[in-house]
């Protein structure tokens, strides 16, 4: 609530104070530490954001949910794209990769790799990578938000338009 509220500093409060609770609920943990990672990533604060999201992924394991540990994986590595520590991010994403066949998780992977492209310059994989996720019906606005970027660093403004409108549209409708 307080998140939702605009009051990340008292979120975080909550949320510090959840992790000093002693409780073996790793499923709450992990959900706290990866809510904490999400308020370090809205401040920038990409390091510590991976720090949580990792000790979120150990809970999540220590819970038996593979499910939420490959998440939380994806989320370590897109602070490291954020980062542009392409070895780091690359190599959580294989773990991923190779340990589990979630269709979800997978696009979630494609995603980060498009936000790792854009970091690195490399627009047209950026856009091949948004291209494939489109296609295949994840097409949410942080998807076409990497393939604008891409087309407006290519230097192709009409196409970059195109899908800012697109955003500027779906976020008039939400």
């Amino acid at each position: 609530l307080l998140r939702a509220k605009d009051n990340p500093v008292e979120a975080m409060q909550a949320f510090i104070n959840a992790t000093h609770s002693r409780t073996h609920d790793y499923h709450i943990l992990g959900r706290v530490y990866s809510n904490m990672g999400s308020i370090c990533h809205l401040a920038g604060d990409f390091p510590l954001s991976y720090d949580m999201y990792e000790k979120s992924a150990d809970m999540f394991l220590q819970n038996g949910d593979t499910l939420a540990y490959y998440y939380g994986m994806n989320d370590m590595a897109f602070e490291k794209a954020m980062l542009a520590d392409k070895e780091a991010c690359l190599a959580c994403l294989h773990t991923i990769e190779q340990n589990c066949s979630d269709r979800d998780v997978i696009f979630q992977t494609m995603e980060t790799k498009a936000e790792l492209c854009l970091k690195y310059k490399q627009y047209d994989s950026a856009i091949i990578c948004s291209n494939y996720l489109i296609e295949a019906g994840f097409d949410n606005t942080s998807v076409i938000l990497i393939k604008a970027q891409a087309y407006d660093d290519l230097s192709l403004p009409d196409s970059a338009l195109l899908y800012a409108k697109m955003i500027m549209e779906r976020s008039c409708v939400s």
